[in-house]
């Protein structure tokens, strides 16, 4: 993998700068009570031991009715990773775009309050209504373990912070995680981009000889991502460029089809790949556009239009260029990925 390399503890520092580190501390109630071997009228003495088997779980409320919270949840976890990427247990923001994130987060607190507030008015009466339509000889095992609304109250609970990461000063400490976590920052937008051009590739372009334009709307949140963490990689600069005149090329286009579908489905191809979008980066930047200045200047300026050609739909491989378009079947599988960013 095309790996960035800064270059000092004070490029670093600059770096983070110019992120917010937010965290989300959301919190859902999962509605369910472990099943004991009395609920099941089994003796407990003929039983392996709790620490061999687990008899399960009781569902205690209906499910429908926690859905708003781990929605709203998913939906903040979405926002930060719109514009941000993982980092240190929360997301890594641009600094000039955390107030609007901010902004949208208390929203959707407020959303989840509501939602809470409504859930706990009625808890007790929900948890009749959810016994009642189940068989008759169930009926009790759920009755029987109510859990106090202040309990489920606790459980149920919305709240971010916002900060700016430091490390210590050398007289404190020279630990080194903090400039190893920043360094991975790339590689970790890398991913993100290519979760969502998988998710793309097999939703809506699979198969298909054509596709409206709001199927773009993944190239363009792609294309925001980067914009706003240019900073992070300067190549990630070329990359931005390519998708803006990609996405001019297609312009108001109902129907995309033909040689625009292609050039489409070959960038995101390319980004699903593990690599895949370091070595575009690379190529990109190496077939004509360097990003004006320093690193750290500021996020670097758009290329012009005319700088490098659009991707032809069926690409040769160039030496050193970037590698031929996959098809679905040769996409790399990423294990351990969290939910999408763009797809609910």
């Amino acid at each position: 993998m095309q790996k960035q390399t800064l270059p000092s503890p004070c490029a670093w520092a600059e770096l983070a700068d110019r992120l917010v580190l937010v965290n989300l501390d959301i919190t859902c109630w999962s509605g369910k009570k472990s099943l004991t071997p009395e609920d099941l009228g089994l003796d407990r003495a003929r039983l392996p031991p709790e620490t061999l088997v687990s008899l399960g779980d009781k569902q205690l409320v209906d499910p429908e009715r926690l859905r708003a919270f781990t929605s709203i949840r998913r939906s903040a976890r979405r926002r930060c990773l719109a514009v941000g990427t993982r980092f240190m247990g929360g997301y890594a923001v641009p600094d000039a775009k955390a107030r609007d994130l901010l902004d949208g987060l208390s929203a959707l607190g407020g959303d989840y309050a509501v939602a809470r507030a409504a859930f706990l008015a009625d808890y007790e009466a929900q948890i009749g209504a959810w016994a009642d339509r189940q068989p008759a000889e169930w009926q009790g095992i759920i009755r029987g373990a109510l859990v106090p609304v202040e309990h489920v109250g606790g459980r149920l609970t919305f709240a971010v912070q916002a900060a700016r990461v430091r490390a210590p000063e050398p007289a404190v400490t020279d630990h080194g995680g903090l400039a190893r976590a920043l360094g991975g920052l790339g590689g970790q937008i890398v991913r993100d981009v290519g979760q969502v051009a998988r998710e793309t590739l097999k939703k809506s372009f699979e198969g298909r000889e054509a596709v409206t334009g709001q199927t773009l709307g993944p190239l363009r949140a792609i294309r925001d991502k980067l914009d706003g963490l240019a900073f992070v990689d300067r190549r990630f600069g070329a990359v931005v460029a390519d998708l803006e005149r990609l996405l001019a090329g297609v312009g108001d286009r109902t129907a995309i089809e033909g040689a625009h579908l292609a050039a489409c489905r070959q960038f995101l191809c390319l980004a699903a790949r593990p690599d895949g979008l370091w070595t575009y980066a690379v190529a990109a930047t190496e077939a004509g556009w360097t990003p004006p200045g320093d690193l750290f200047d500021g996020a670097p300026e758009r290329a012009p239009a005319a700088v490098a050609a659009p991707v032809p739909a069926d690409p040769p491989r160039a030496a050193g260029g970037p590698p031929a378009p996959a098809t679905l079947a040769t996409l790399a599988t990423v294990e351990g990925e969290d939910e999408g960013w763009y797809f609910a």
